[in-house]
């Protein structure tokens, strides 16, 4: 009986241990989920000139901060003043010595728990706003953490460094125990702390900015330094064990293209998929074709992304013209296509124009011109320059001539002597410039030329371009429409305009309201005002065209815009940039 009970007793002993067992696996395997399912996203906040309530203002050779009124709210007293989001409160003061004082705009100072606050600055990006807008690092006891705007702390003072990931906004890169990782804005860990640097990967396109740049990281190891890769979702896609890792930037892809070098030998990964073996001593990618050329023994050819050999690697030499490869052995001379076959042809380079139909070719001569999807001939080789630009058309440059336009035919369009001819961003048009006579011209989307200004300058606006002089100023919609100031500037009922080449100003109906004797006024600004010329010098007015500031600056040294000087006003100062291209207002170049 007492060795059946002790059996009993064994087995829910047993029974005990494998529940507590199960029950522990099912604890780890939660707190793990929970762990790895922590919400990564983050905010930003975005910020344009328009939304700023204040500016710092250099006055006297001294900082203070000014409201949207143009009244000194700070005084200007301070050796610099970072105000890290314009539309806040939070106005970060240097005295000489470079000791730190937080104001409010009630000239308060606040966050006084701390031993410093600071701005964080955001590398590799270009902002008129160059600070991380939602959270600053404070220090306390030698260490830092983040707070918000309002003084919430975000993170703890555990950090030895906080600073900005380069060319990643939200995303920042912290040192704790001597290792670096990355939290966001929100203080959460988004890369483990177990690297000894860490730097974003560069790339960059036009849609989501850097959001989908991945991470380069970095161990240190008895061999030497070892490189891995964490993709954009913070996700480790390479263990740092590789002697460099490089993204190939030139790939617009959801997938992350690697060029791995691993023991002297280069390979290429797609994400974790390894797409080209360790084979070669270089690899180098080609954007035009979408193939690399690889060097394997001193020879070199041509594969493809997925490690397939399109061009023998068997030459002394090879590069891309175009959409040709181009070889040479000790002895000859061969080009390729992009599918590896030998073509023969009188052109060292081919431009493909998809849309078009057509090849822009380049001779042995390093002349121009143009064959059709047949290999026929439509512009012979003999502009120095031919490039596509939109519809039908194409720039080219003729020796002896300068710039026009040309269609596939090789009808000229716009008669050749610009020394510039270039498209003007997003808009459908030319802008062509002479230099001997300084004359601007802009020309249409169907090569009418729309307008012309002698010593002019070209401002461009997301719906407008302004083409303007000392003598008039032309409006231009994206549709190639001349508008008036007053169909521009619909919110204004004030508007700057010239008169036997004097400037005055009118209102909505036309009836004048400042006199017309002016050299110049410009329009009034989204804060309500307006700079004026007199006599060389340049003063302001205010949305009623009353003057706030006399002519006082004389700007004849600098360099404020290009072309014709034309400041902005806010209130009796101007507005100028620092050298990270942080928007800053001054009234140093005043005379009197």
């Amino acid at each position: 009986m007492a060795k059946e009970g002790n059996m009993k007793r064994n087995i829910i002993i047993a029974v005990i241990l494998i529940i507590i067992v199960i029950i522990g696996i099912a604890t780890f395997f939660i707190v793990k989920c929970h762990i790895n399912n922590v919400d990564k996203s983050y905010e930003l906040e975005t910020i344009s000139e328009e939304d700023c309530k204040y500016f710092a203002v250099y006055a006297g050779g001294k900082f203070g901060v000014i409201d949207i009124s143009g009244n000194m709210i700070i005084k200007n007293e301070y050796a610099n003043i970072i105000i890290p989001n314009q539309k806040r409160p939070v106005f970060i003061c240097y005295d000489a010595q470079g000791q730190i004082t937080v104001l409010n705009e009630n000239s308060e100072q606040i966050y006084t728990e701390y031993e410093t606050v600071e701005a964080i600055e955001i590398n590799g990006i270009a902002s008129n706003f160059p600070y991380e807008k939602s959270v600053l690092r404070y220090k306390q006891n030698g260490l830092y953490g983040l707070i918000d705007f309002s003084g919430n702390v975000i993170t703890k003072p555990i950090y030895q460094e906080i600073y900005s990931v380069k060319y990643k906004e939200g995303e920042l890169l912290a040192n704790k125990d001597g290792k670096y990782g990355v939290i966001n804005n929100k203080g959460v860990e988004l890369i483990s702390f177990e690297y000894d640097d860490i730097e974003a990967d560069k790339f960059y396109d036009t849609n989501t900015h850097s959001k989908n740049a991945g991470y380069i990281v970095k161990k240190t190891t008895s061999e030497g330094y070892k490189y891995g890769y964490v993709n954009s979702n913070w996700e480790t896609i390479l263990n740092a064990e590789y002697t460099s890792v490089s993204r190939i930037l030139d790939i617009d892809s959801k997938d992350v293209y690697l060029i791995v070098a691993k023991e002297g030998q280069f390979g290429v990964f797609r994400n974790k998929n390894k797409q080209v073996d360790f084979l070669y001593q270089s690899i180098d990618y080609n954007k035009d074709t979408n193939l690399f050329i690889v060097e394997r023994s001193g020879k070199f050819g041509v594969i493809n992304t997925e490690g397939k050999i399109i061009v023998d690697i068997i030459y002394k030499y090879v590069r891309f013209n175009g959409i040709y490869i181009y070889t040479e052995s000790y002895t000859e001379k061969f080009y390729f296509d992009k599918n590896g076959e030998k073509v023969e042809n009188g052109y060292t380079n081919l431009i493909d124009v998809s849309n078009q139909d057509c090849y822009i070719t380049i001779n042995e001569n390093n002349l121009y011109g143009m064959i059709n999807r047949d290999g026929e001939e439509i512009v012979k080789n003999q502009y120095l320059y031919i490039e596509y630009v939109f519809d039908n058309y194409f720039v080219a440059y003729k020796e002896g001539n300068g710039f026009g336009v040309i269609d596939k035919n090789n009808n000229v369009i716009v008669q050749f002597g610009y020394d510039v001819l270039s498209k003007m961003g997003e808009y459908k048009m030319l802008k062509g410039i002479k230099m001997d006579k300084n004359i601007t011209d802009i020309f249409s989307s169907d090569m009418e030329k729309i307008a012309s200004a002698k010593d002019g300058a070209i401002d461009i606006n997301e719906e407008y371009l302004e083409l303007y002089n000392a003598e008039k100023s032309e409006y231009i919609t994206k549709e190639g429409d001349i508008k008036t100031a007053q169909e521009i500037y619909k919110n204004n009922t004030l508007f700057a305009i010239p008169k036997d080449k004097k400037w005055g100003a009118v209102d909505i109906n036309g009836e004048e309201k400042l006199k017309f004797n002016y050299e110049y006024i410009t329009q009034i600004n989204n804060f309500g005002f307006a700079g004026i010329k007199q006599n060389g010098k340049w003063g302001a007015i205010d949305k009623e065209g009353n003057i706030v500031c006399e002519c006082i600056y004389d700007f004849d040294d600098q360099d404020l815009e290009e072309g014709i000087i034309r400041p902005e006003f806010l209130g009796k100062y101007y507005k100028t940039y620092t050298e990270n291209g942080e928007i800053y207002y001054s009234d140093e170049m005043a005379t009197n």
